[in-house]
């Protein structure tokens, strides 16, 4: 009999594993399936509504502020982050050696970052695979948009994306309709489609806004509510309309029988003799002594983001003879345009986006020059000025300390401004960089496990990017200028000081080569048996879209591989 208590460990309960778990039990309902998570809380609608409460009284209104309870953020250890500019706020876990700072954090709970994503879930497009071939740059994907197409399909159906099939078939071509129909936009966006209705192609590119297709139910959908229309996808949902990965943990603890152990960090990987997968050390933090533990599988699979996995396999010193572990790390730069719209546009009300501009994602510049999506921003200012920072400038004198303005005078400017807040905001592709990588400090977090260390630098490839998203964005604001009476525009002039989108990709990157390459296409790894990997950091470039809908279509691709090696 097999000794071996567990055919599959899964490490990360986040939309990958989570998927893998449910995927994997789905086609081998015997197989023994534990999923660990260092997340510890519970996935009740009493801890949404905690998690709700939380934010509502919050001053920060960031992305930590609705899970600051927490145990992991209490106790410090990697502690929720903003993707923010502010070095000493990264640097509370990652040890970042610059020369530019990686400004994307990540969420640690059950569900994972998902309970703080956006949901926007576009596909890649056909060249995105294809770089090398197509743009003379960067590397190929080991397989193609057709071999993944039919996994986009199913990834959608898991999530429950809405949008609409028309506006996208000849970007992404499709071989299914989406699952339900696209969220209506906002308010303000319908004036901002009627301002650029008459916009001239800009350097012979079209400016056309579609529906941006959204892992948002637009109808009841796996027994969630459609949209209610609160602004505040990120940090929270407060109705689960927006998919997050706590679905899938339930579908996997509740329906399937899968074994969930929360409050678990695992710390390092034991390789074995033969074609055993690697033994798991973990330690369960909730626990006075926080002891080590061992759980063996037949096969162990790495679902945790770009910097857990590699910081996991460098500390197991697994095999890296490849010394591709940790390297080619990518983020989506973004930038925005900001101005008050001629009328009032009353942002606020629905998510945060519901249009976008797609058709700078592909192009023969992309030999020289970052390609870039576009988004029609729903939530005013964004990061650029909240309400409380308008409300604090109208206010307030700071040079002067004094009030400016008070009474009916505060409120009628107060007015004017926030209803009118409009942005367009563009996020750029980057290329892999060797040089841009994850490796170990010598710091040490509060469980004593070496805390990651980041070297970034934003390549030329990315500036110019940036440089021409900037000027794209500001011509289509000068267009409603024109036409719309739209104005007070900012920056008039590219900064170059990008935020982080949250995506973190690359470092364990998929490829056909062992020697340039950490897993196959199939996830597996290439030095240790029945070890795979899934997520974003298997990706050998990072396109324009957001990674969740490619990870979690890869991710039910590599669950079908390693379910039919059970």
């Amino acid at each position: 009999m097999d000794s071996t208590p567990y055919d599959v460990v899964i490490v990360g309960a986040g939309v990958a594993g989570a998927l893998a778990a449910c995927r994997i039990k789905e086609a081998k309902p015997y197989a023994r399936v534990l999923l660990l998570d260092a997340g510890d809380n519970n996935l009740t609608e009493d801890q949404r509504a905690a998690f709700v409460g939380a934010y509502q009284v919050s001053e920060t209104k960031n992305v930590p502020s609705p899970y600051a309870a927490l145990g992991n953020n209490q106790q410090g250890w990697a502690p929720s982050s903003d993707n923010t500019g502010d070095p000493v706020a990264m640097n509370r876990y990652y040890v970042e050696t610059g020369p530019d700072l990686f400004k994307s954090g990540f969420t640690r709970m059950i569900g994972g970052s998902t309970w703080a994503w956006r949901g926007n879930t576009p596909r890649f497009l056909p060249s995105d695979f294809e770089l090398r071939t197509r743009f003379g740059i960067a590397v190929d994907w080991p397989l193609t948009y057709d071999d993944l197409e039919p996994f986009y399909a199913q990834a959608e159906n898991e999530l429950g994306v809405s949008g609409n099939r028309a506006e996208w078939d000849e970007l992404t071509p499709r071989s299914t309709d989406f699952p339900m129909p696209g969220i209506v936009a906002s308010y303000g966006d319908e004036l901002v489609r009627t301002a650029l209705a008459t916009l001239d192609p800009i350097d012979g590119t079209p400016v056309t806004l579609v529906t941006t297709p959204q892992a948002r139910n637009s109808r009841t959908y796996q027994g969630r509510s459609p949209c209610l229309g609160n602004a505040s996808c990120i940090p929270v949902c407060p109705s689960g309309a927006k998919y997050d990965a706590s679905v899938h943990v339930r579908r996997a603890r509740d329906v399937l029988g899968v074994e969930v152990r929360t409050g678990c960090t695992v710390t390092r990987l034991v390789p074995r003799p033969g074609n055993a997968a690697p033994t798991v050390v973990l330690r369960d933090w909730t626990t006075s002594d926080r002891a080590e533990q061992q759980v063996d599988g037949n096969h162990v699979v790495l679902a945790l983001n770009a910097i857990e996995i590699p910081k996991l396999w460098l500390i197991s010193g697994l095999d890296n003879r490849s010394d591709q572990v940790g390297r080619n790390l990518m983020d989506h730069l973004t930038e925005e345009v900001v101005g008050l719209f001629g009328k009032p546009v009353f942002p606020f009300r629905g998510p945060q986006s519901t249009l976008s501009i797609e058709t700078f994602r592909d192009g023969d510049w992309r030999r020289t020059t970052g390609a870039f999506r576009m988004t029609v921003g729903n939530d005013g200012w964004g990061r650029f000025e909240s309400p409380s920072a308008a409300l604090d400038k109208l206010m307030w004198d700071p040079a002067g300390q004094r009030l400016k303005r008070y009474g009916q005078d505060l409120r009628d400017k107060l007015a004017d401004r926030v209803t009118r807040m409009m942005r367009i905001g563009y996020s750029t592709e980057q290329l892999p960089d060797p040089a841009n990588r994850v490796t170990l400090s010598d710091q040490r977090d509060a469980l004593d496990v070496p805390r990651p260390k980041i070297a970034f630098k934003v390549d030329d490839y990315s500036k110019r990017a940036l440089a021409y998203g900037h000027s794209v964005a500001r011509r289509i604001w000068q267009h409603m200028e024109d036409t719309a009476g739209a104005r007070a525009v900012e920056p008039l002039q590219p900064t170059l000081k990008y935020n982080g989108a949250g995506h973190h990709m690359g470092t364990t990157r998929m490829g056909t080569d062992r020697s340039s390459s950490v897993v196959d296409a199939d996830g597996l790894s290439h030095a240790h048996a029945n070890l795979w990997v899934v997520g974003s950091s298997v990706f050998p470039t990072g396109s324009t879209a957001n990674p969740a809908l490619t990870l979690a279509a890869l991710t039910l691709r590599t669950a079908d591989k390693l379910a039919s090696a059970l």
